[in-house]
Protein backbone atom coordinates (compact mmCIF):
# COMPACT_ATOMS: atom_id res chain seq x y z
CA UNK A 1 0.00 0.00 0.00
CA UNK A 2 1.48 3.20 -0.93
CA UNK A 3 1.79 6.02 2.02
CA UNK A 4 -0.72 9.15 2.06
CA UNK A 5 2.11 11.76 0.83
CA UNK A 6 1.08 14.90 0.57
CA UNK A 7 0.83 16.78 -2.44
CA UNK A 8 4.45 17.57 -3.49
CA UNK A 9 4.08 20.58 -6.06
CA UNK A 10 6.52 22.94 -4.45
CA UNK A 11 6.93 26.53 -6.35
CA UNK A 12 10.34 27.35 -6.23
CA UNK A 13 10.38 30.50 -8.85
CA UNK A 14 13.22 30.15 -9.97
CA UNK A 15 12.89 31.04 -13.72
CA UNK A 16 16.27 29.68 -14.81
CA UNK A 17 17.78 28.72 -11.75
CA UNK A 18 16.27 24.99 -12.33
CA UNK A 19 17.40 21.80 -14.41
CA UNK A 20 14.90 22.32 -17.55
CA UNK A 21 15.60 19.67 -20.53
CA UNK A 22 12.89 20.90 -22.74
CA UNK A 23 13.75 22.94 -25.55
CA UNK A 24 11.32 25.49 -24.93
CA UNK A 25 12.13 26.44 -21.40
CA UNK A 26 12.99 30.00 -20.92
CA UNK A 27 12.75 32.91 -18.98
CA UNK A 28 14.72 35.51 -17.04
CA UNK A 29 17.38 34.86 -13.91
CA UNK A 30 14.86 35.86 -11.06
CA UNK A 31 17.09 34.79 -7.64
CA UNK A 32 20.59 35.35 -6.86
CA UNK A 33 22.58 32.20 -5.63
CA UNK A 34 22.34 32.89 -2.16
CA UNK A 35 18.17 33.02 -2.57
CA UNK A 36 18.28 30.07 -4.65
CA UNK A 37 20.07 28.22 -1.77
CA UNK A 38 17.82 29.32 0.50
CA UNK A 39 14.72 28.72 -1.01
CA UNK A 40 16.06 24.63 -2.00
CA UNK A 41 17.19 24.43 1.35
CA UNK A 42 13.80 25.74 3.03
CA UNK A 43 11.94 23.21 0.21
CA UNK A 44 14.11 20.32 0.76
CA UNK A 45 13.47 20.83 4.81
CA UNK A 46 9.79 21.03 4.08
CA UNK A 47 9.85 17.67 1.62
CA UNK A 48 11.66 15.86 4.35
CA UNK A 49 9.58 16.66 7.44
CA UNK A 50 6.38 15.59 4.77
CA UNK A 51 7.86 11.98 4.08
CA UNK A 52 9.95 11.33 6.97
CA UNK A 53 6.74 11.26 8.81
CA UNK A 54 4.96 8.33 7.04
CA UNK A 55 5.96 5.07 7.84
CA UNK A 56 10.21 4.74 6.62
CA UNK A 57 10.69 1.25 4.17
CA UNK A 58 14.06 -0.24 3.87
CA UNK A 59 15.72 1.46 0.65
CA UNK A 60 18.88 -0.16 -1.34
CA UNK A 61 20.89 2.29 -3.06
CA UNK A 62 22.96 2.61 -6.34
CA UNK A 63 25.48 4.98 -7.79
CA UNK A 64 26.36 6.67 -10.76
CA UNK A 65 30.10 5.54 -11.89
CA UNK A 66 29.93 8.73 -14.19
CA UNK A 67 33.29 8.16 -15.86
CA UNK A 68 32.23 4.68 -17.64
CA UNK A 69 29.80 6.95 -19.50
CA UNK A 70 29.89 6.46 -23.36
CA UNK A 71 31.05 10.53 -23.83
CA UNK A 72 34.08 10.07 -21.16
CA UNK A 73 35.46 6.43 -20.96
CA UNK A 74 37.83 6.75 -23.79
CA UNK A 75 39.99 9.34 -21.48
CA UNK A 76 39.67 7.88 -18.58
CA UNK A 77 42.81 5.98 -17.40
CA UNK A 78 41.64 1.96 -16.07
CA UNK A 79 43.03 2.80 -12.93
CA UNK A 80 40.81 5.56 -12.67
CA UNK A 81 38.25 3.95 -13.34
CA UNK A 82 38.83 0.85 -10.81
CA UNK A 83 39.64 3.29 -7.96
CA UNK A 84 36.55 5.38 -8.86
CA UNK A 85 34.53 2.26 -8.65
CA UNK A 86 36.08 1.16 -5.03
CA UNK A 87 35.26 4.47 -3.82
CA UNK A 88 31.62 3.76 -4.47
CA UNK A 89 31.60 0.28 -3.18
CA UNK A 90 33.39 1.47 -0.12
CA UNK A 91 29.98 3.41 0.65
CA UNK A 92 27.98 0.36 1.32
CA UNK A 93 26.18 0.54 -2.17
CA UNK A 94 24.66 -2.62 -3.84
CA UNK A 95 24.52 -2.25 -6.81
CA UNK A 96 26.61 0.54 -9.65
CA UNK A 97 25.32 1.93 -12.56
CA UNK A 98 27.05 2.53 -15.60
CA UNK A 99 25.51 4.82 -18.72
CA UNK A 100 26.69 2.80 -22.10
CA UNK A 101 25.85 3.68 -25.17
CA UNK A 102 26.63 2.35 -28.69
CA UNK A 103 30.57 3.58 -28.91
CA UNK A 104 32.45 1.33 -28.46
CA UNK A 105 30.40 -0.86 -29.44
CA UNK A 106 29.62 -0.57 -33.22
CA UNK A 107 33.32 1.23 -33.54
CA UNK A 108 34.52 -2.20 -32.08
CA UNK A 109 37.37 -0.28 -30.27
CA UNK A 110 38.70 -2.57 -28.33
CA UNK A 111 40.84 -0.88 -26.37
CA UNK A 112 37.98 1.20 -24.30
CA UNK A 113 35.95 -2.82 -24.58
CA UNK A 114 38.58 -4.06 -22.56
CA UNK A 115 38.49 -1.20 -20.26
CA UNK A 116 34.80 -2.01 -20.07
CA UNK A 117 35.49 -5.22 -19.32
CA UNK A 118 37.81 -4.91 -16.77
CA UNK A 119 35.73 -2.55 -14.89
CA UNK A 120 32.64 -4.75 -14.98
CA UNK A 121 34.78 -7.76 -13.49
CA UNK A 122 36.27 -5.92 -10.91
CA UNK A 123 32.53 -4.84 -9.76
CA UNK A 124 31.44 -7.95 -9.62
CA UNK A 125 35.12 -9.46 -8.03
CA UNK A 126 33.52 -7.30 -5.03
CA UNK A 127 30.07 -8.35 -4.89
CA UNK A 128 28.19 -5.49 -6.48
CA UNK A 129 25.71 -5.77 -9.08
CA UNK A 130 25.31 -4.04 -12.02
CA UNK A 131 23.13 -2.16 -13.89
CA UNK A 132 23.42 -0.89 -17.49
CA UNK A 133 21.38 1.99 -18.42
CA UNK A 134 22.03 2.41 -22.50
CA UNK A 135 21.69 6.36 -23.53
CA UNK A 136 22.53 7.96 -26.64
CA UNK A 137 24.63 10.96 -27.20
CA UNK A 138 25.74 12.64 -30.89
CA UNK A 139 29.61 12.27 -29.85
CA UNK A 140 30.32 9.34 -31.43
CA UNK A 141 27.51 8.93 -33.68
CA UNK A 142 25.39 10.91 -35.36
CA UNK A 143 21.66 9.47 -35.87
CA UNK A 144 18.99 11.44 -37.51
CA UNK A 145 16.01 8.62 -37.98
CA UNK A 146 14.47 6.22 -34.64
CA UNK A 147 15.08 3.71 -37.08
CA UNK A 148 18.75 4.02 -37.42
CA UNK A 149 18.73 4.29 -33.62
CA UNK A 150 16.60 1.23 -33.21
CA UNK A 151 18.62 -0.63 -35.25
CA UNK A 152 21.67 0.42 -34.01
CA UNK A 153 20.98 0.03 -30.41
CA UNK A 154 19.46 -3.71 -30.68
CA UNK A 155 22.47 -4.76 -31.80
CA UNK A 156 24.23 -3.20 -29.05
CA UNK A 157 21.74 -4.06 -26.47
CA UNK A 158 22.08 -7.75 -27.42
CA UNK A 159 25.76 -7.64 -26.78
CA UNK A 160 25.90 -5.84 -23.67
CA UNK A 161 23.37 -8.30 -21.92
CA UNK A 162 25.66 -11.01 -23.67
CA UNK A 163 28.88 -10.06 -22.45
CA UNK A 164 27.93 -8.64 -19.03
CA UNK A 165 24.76 -9.96 -17.90
CA UNK A 166 23.89 -7.03 -15.62
CA UNK A 167 21.37 -7.43 -12.52
CA UNK A 168 19.19 -4.59 -14.47
CA UNK A 169 19.09 -3.05 -18.12
CA UNK A 170 17.12 0.00 -18.60
CA UNK A 171 16.13 -0.42 -22.23
CA UNK A 172 14.64 2.85 -22.77
CA UNK A 173 16.67 5.49 -20.46
CA UNK A 174 14.56 9.24 -20.74
CA UNK A 175 13.20 9.22 -24.50
CA UNK A 176 12.51 13.07 -25.31
CA UNK A 177 16.27 13.50 -24.01
CA UNK A 178 17.20 10.96 -26.23
CA UNK A 179 15.44 12.12 -28.99
CA UNK A 180 16.24 15.65 -28.99
CA UNK A 181 20.07 14.67 -29.71
CA UNK A 182 19.11 13.21 -32.53
CA UNK A 183 16.88 16.15 -33.35
CA UNK A 184 13.42 14.43 -33.87
CA UNK A 185 10.27 13.79 -32.41
CA UNK A 186 9.10 10.31 -31.46
CA UNK A 187 5.97 9.62 -29.55
CA UNK A 188 5.34 6.91 -26.73
CA UNK A 189 3.75 4.37 -29.53
CA UNK A 190 6.98 4.12 -30.93
CA UNK A 191 9.03 4.28 -27.83
CA UNK A 192 7.00 1.52 -26.59
CA UNK A 193 7.47 -1.14 -28.79
CA UNK A 194 11.15 -0.06 -29.26
CA UNK A 195 11.13 -0.90 -25.11
CA UNK A 196 9.50 -4.21 -25.70
CA UNK A 197 11.49 -5.03 -28.50
CA UNK A 198 14.45 -4.27 -26.81
CA UNK A 199 13.56 -6.40 -23.48
CA UNK A 200 13.06 -9.52 -25.58
CA UNK A 201 16.57 -9.13 -26.80
CA UNK A 202 17.71 -8.35 -23.75
CA UNK A 203 16.34 -11.37 -22.24
CA UNK A 204 17.01 -13.56 -24.76
CA UNK A 205 20.74 -13.03 -23.95
CA UNK A 206 20.70 -12.80 -19.82
CA UNK A 207 17.35 -14.56 -19.31
CA UNK A 208 18.46 -13.26 -15.56
CA UNK A 209 18.52 -9.85 -16.47
CA UNK A 210 15.35 -7.49 -15.05
CA UNK A 211 14.39 -4.69 -17.77
CA UNK A 212 13.94 -1.51 -16.97
CA UNK A 213 12.15 1.72 -18.64
CA UNK A 214 11.18 5.00 -17.63
CA UNK A 215 12.35 8.35 -16.91
CA UNK A 216 11.53 12.18 -16.02
CA UNK A 217 8.35 13.76 -14.77
CA UNK A 218 7.58 15.15 -18.09
CA UNK A 219 7.58 11.78 -20.01
CA UNK A 220 4.67 10.77 -18.01
CA UNK A 221 2.76 9.60 -21.20
CA UNK A 222 6.07 7.43 -22.10
CA UNK A 223 6.29 5.85 -18.50
CA UNK A 224 2.76 4.47 -18.36
CA UNK A 225 3.12 2.79 -22.18
CA UNK A 226 5.83 1.12 -20.63
CA UNK A 227 4.31 0.31 -17.13
CA UNK A 228 1.76 -1.56 -19.62
CA UNK A 229 4.26 -3.99 -21.25
CA UNK A 230 4.56 -7.43 -19.51
CA UNK A 231 8.56 -7.59 -20.14
CA UNK A 232 9.25 -4.66 -18.41
CA UNK A 233 9.96 -6.00 -14.86
CA UNK A 234 10.89 -2.27 -13.80
CA UNK A 235 10.23 1.39 -13.25
CA UNK A 236 12.43 4.01 -13.24
CA UNK A 237 12.29 7.53 -12.33
CA UNK A 238 14.83 10.14 -13.22
CA UNK A 239 14.47 13.17 -10.25
CA UNK A 240 16.09 16.36 -11.00
CA UNK A 241 13.70 18.95 -9.81
CA UNK A 242 11.79 19.35 -6.91
CA UNK A 243 8.70 21.04 -8.34
CA UNK A 244 8.06 17.89 -10.19
CA UNK A 245 7.74 15.86 -7.33
CA UNK A 246 3.57 15.03 -7.52
CA UNK A 247 3.80 14.40 -10.98
CA UNK A 248 6.65 11.42 -9.77
CA UNK A 249 4.05 10.52 -7.24
CA UNK A 250 1.62 9.78 -10.03
CA UNK A 251 4.01 7.81 -12.04
CA UNK A 252 4.66 5.52 -8.56
CA UNK A 253 0.59 4.83 -8.40
CA UNK A 254 0.93 4.14 -12.09
CA UNK A 255 3.44 1.59 -11.59
CA UNK A 256 1.61 0.19 -8.39
CA UNK A 257 -1.63 -0.10 -10.75
CA UNK A 258 0.70 -2.75 -12.99
CA UNK A 259 1.96 -4.35 -9.79
CA UNK A 260 5.82 -3.07 -11.13
CA UNK A 261 8.07 -2.06 -8.40
CA UNK A 262 9.81 1.66 -9.18
CA UNK A 263 13.45 2.42 -8.49
CA UNK A 264 15.15 6.23 -8.88
CA UNK A 265 17.50 5.52 -11.48
CA UNK A 266 19.29 8.76 -11.49
CA UNK A 267 18.91 11.73 -9.14
CA UNK A 268 20.71 15.65 -8.26
CA UNK A 269 19.64 18.81 -7.03
CA UNK A 270 17.92 21.51 -9.21
CA UNK A 271 20.71 23.30 -10.85
CA UNK A 272 21.65 27.22 -10.63
CA UNK A 273 23.46 28.75 -13.41
CA UNK A 274 23.77 32.01 -15.14
CA UNK A 275 22.47 31.49 -18.78
CA UNK A 276 25.01 32.39 -21.35
CA UNK A 277 24.51 32.32 -25.56
CA UNK A 278 24.96 28.96 -26.58
CA UNK A 279 24.64 26.94 -23.68
CA UNK A 280 23.83 23.87 -24.30
CA UNK A 281 20.85 21.43 -22.43
CA UNK A 282 24.10 19.18 -21.30
CA UNK A 283 26.01 22.38 -19.84
CA UNK A 284 22.57 23.30 -18.27
CA UNK A 285 22.05 20.07 -16.63
CA UNK A 286 25.51 19.70 -15.70
CA UNK A 287 25.96 23.20 -14.01
CA UNK A 288 27.19 24.68 -10.68
CA UNK A 289 27.89 20.56 -9.78
CA UNK A 290 31.01 20.64 -7.75
CA UNK A 291 31.15 23.97 -6.76
CA UNK A 292 31.58 24.03 -3.51
CA UNK A 293 28.99 26.46 -2.57
CA UNK A 294 26.26 23.83 -3.22
CA UNK A 295 27.45 20.80 -1.34
CA UNK A 296 25.92 21.33 1.71
CA UNK A 297 22.56 21.37 -0.48
CA UNK A 298 23.88 18.15 -2.16
CA UNK A 299 24.03 16.24 1.10
CA UNK A 300 20.52 17.85 2.18
CA UNK A 301 19.01 16.68 -1.25
CA UNK A 302 20.55 13.17 -1.03
CA UNK A 303 18.55 12.37 2.59
CA UNK A 304 15.48 14.22 1.43
CA UNK A 305 15.13 11.99 -1.86
CA UNK A 306 16.10 9.18 0.55
CA UNK A 307 13.11 9.91 3.21
CA UNK A 308 10.65 10.15 0.06
CA UNK A 309 11.78 7.38 -1.87
CA UNK A 310 11.70 5.25 1.30
CA UNK A 311 8.20 7.04 2.39
CA UNK A 312 7.13 5.87 -1.26
CA UNK A 313 8.26 2.05 -0.52
CA UNK A 314 10.61 2.74 -3.78
CA UNK A 315 13.15 -0.06 -4.45
CA UNK A 316 16.45 2.13 -4.69
CA UNK A 317 17.84 5.36 -5.14
CA UNK A 318 21.30 6.43 -7.38
CA UNK A 319 22.67 9.69 -7.27
CA UNK A 320 24.00 10.63 -10.40
CA UNK A 321 26.72 12.85 -10.27
CA UNK A 322 29.78 11.06 -8.15
CA UNK A 323 32.53 13.22 -8.97
CA UNK A 324 31.27 15.05 -6.10
CA UNK A 325 32.40 12.48 -3.71
CA UNK A 326 36.23 13.45 -4.45
CA UNK A 327 36.40 16.90 -4.68
CA UNK A 328 34.32 20.42 -4.98
CA UNK A 329 35.92 23.41 -6.39
CA UNK A 330 35.30 27.40 -5.13
CA UNK A 331 33.29 28.61 -8.64
CA UNK A 332 32.99 25.50 -10.33
CA UNK A 333 31.60 25.81 -13.63
CA UNK A 334 29.97 22.32 -13.63
CA UNK A 335 29.95 18.25 -13.59
CA UNK A 336 31.51 18.61 -17.12
CA UNK A 337 34.06 21.12 -17.00
CA UNK A 338 37.49 19.63 -18.02
CA UNK A 339 39.54 21.92 -14.79
CA UNK A 340 36.56 20.23 -12.53
CA UNK A 341 37.71 16.65 -14.09
CA UNK A 342 41.01 16.88 -13.94
CA UNK A 343 40.45 17.85 -9.71
CA UNK A 344 38.44 15.00 -9.54
CA UNK A 345 40.71 12.21 -11.39
CA UNK A 346 43.82 13.50 -9.25
CA UNK A 347 41.46 13.39 -5.54
CA UNK A 348 40.46 10.25 -6.94
CA UNK A 349 43.89 9.15 -7.42
CA UNK A 350 44.79 10.42 -4.01
CA UNK A 351 42.31 8.83 -2.25
CA UNK A 352 40.01 11.73 -1.28
CA UNK A 353 36.75 11.70 -0.24
CA UNK A 354 34.44 14.73 0.45
CA UNK A 355 31.69 15.39 3.21
CA UNK A 356 29.21 14.40 0.34
CA UNK A 357 30.52 11.40 0.41
CA UNK A 358 30.47 10.33 3.95
CA UNK A 359 27.30 11.49 4.23
CA UNK A 360 25.82 9.33 1.71
CA UNK A 361 28.05 6.50 3.10
CA UNK A 362 25.69 7.01 6.33
CA UNK A 363 22.95 7.28 4.18
CA UNK A 364 23.17 3.76 2.82
CA UNK A 365 24.25 2.82 6.32
CA UNK A 366 21.66 3.50 8.30
CA UNK A 367 18.39 3.08 5.61
CA UNK A 368 19.72 0.37 3.13
CA UNK A 369 17.35 -3.05 3.71
CA UNK A 370 17.62 -6.48 1.71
Amino acid sequence: MIPTVKALAISLTVGLATLCLLPACSGAQTLTEDEFIARMDAALDEIYAISSAQPQHPLQFGANLFYAHETVIERVPLQTLLDYADALIETGVERIDINTGLFPWLDGDQVTIAKYDALIQHIRDAGVRIALNPQYSAVYHRMTSFSAWRAAALKVYATLARRYRPEIFVVVHEPTTMAARMGIAVGPRAWRDFAREAALIVKQQSPGTRCGAGGLSWEKAYFNAFASLGVIDVMTLDIYKLDDLETYNDMIRTARKWTKPVYIEETWRNTYYVPRPGMTLEEISAAGVGDSAFMDLDIKWLETLAAYASAWGLESMTPFWTQTFFTYLEDAEGALDPAYNRAVAAAIARGERTPTFHAFQDLVQRRSGP
